[in-house]
């Protein structure tokens, strides 16, 4: 069973490309919209924290983790994501099931986040693909730093929001 567990994980570590270049491929043909860090790095790539998953806003989201996590596990040959609901009402996660190869472990990889837009969000298309514009990432960073719910993410929306205006400080200084 451990020699199972370890050709697997090699599986997924080998096919980190082409489980990206999935998810990025239900995005684009669902018309989904990438938010946050991988939102944040699409625009501005010298200026973005590094980041493991993706925030996608859809207006299905339980069929949108359902279809990824299906992929995925054809990506990687074998049952290794499941989708779950988040604790917000309106998103679901696909993840990875960890070293231990079993779900709802400490050890899950998050890969995708799913969530239901509550209003319409502007976005600009790089590639294709559907990013929320960088002035909303900042605002909505901003108004999250305010909120002290939550609190466990404001060092990760302070740092974006550093990164966000050097950004556009260096864009302002080039024109």
């Amino acid at each position: 069973m451990r020699i199972r567990k370890i050709l697997a994980r090699g599986s997924i570590v080998d096919n980190q490309d082409r489980v990206n270049n999935a998810i990025l491929k239900l995005v684009k043909k669902r018309n989904q919209i990438i938010y946050g860090a991988r939102s944040i790095q699409a625009q501005n790539n010298l200026f973005a924290r590094n980041t493991k998953d993706y925030d996608v806003f859809d207006k299905q989201p339980k069929k949108s983790a359902e279809l990824l996590q299906r992929e995925l596990d054809k990506v990687v040959g074998f049952d290794y994501y499941f989708k779950k609901e988040a604790e917000h009402k309106g998103t679901w996660k696909v993840k990875g099931k960890g070293i231990d190869m079993k779900a709802n472990t400490p050890d899950d990889e998050s890969i995708a986040d799913f969530t239901k837009p509550d209003s319409k969000v502007p976005f600009i298309v790089k590639n294709g693909i559907r990013y929320r514009i960088l002035r909303e990432e900042l605002m909505k960073k901003q108004a999250t730093v305010r909120d002290p719910e939550f609190k466990f993410r404001h060092e990760k929306d302070k740092d974006d929001i550093r990164r966000i205006k050097g950004y556009l400080k260096v864009q302002r200084l080039l024109k």
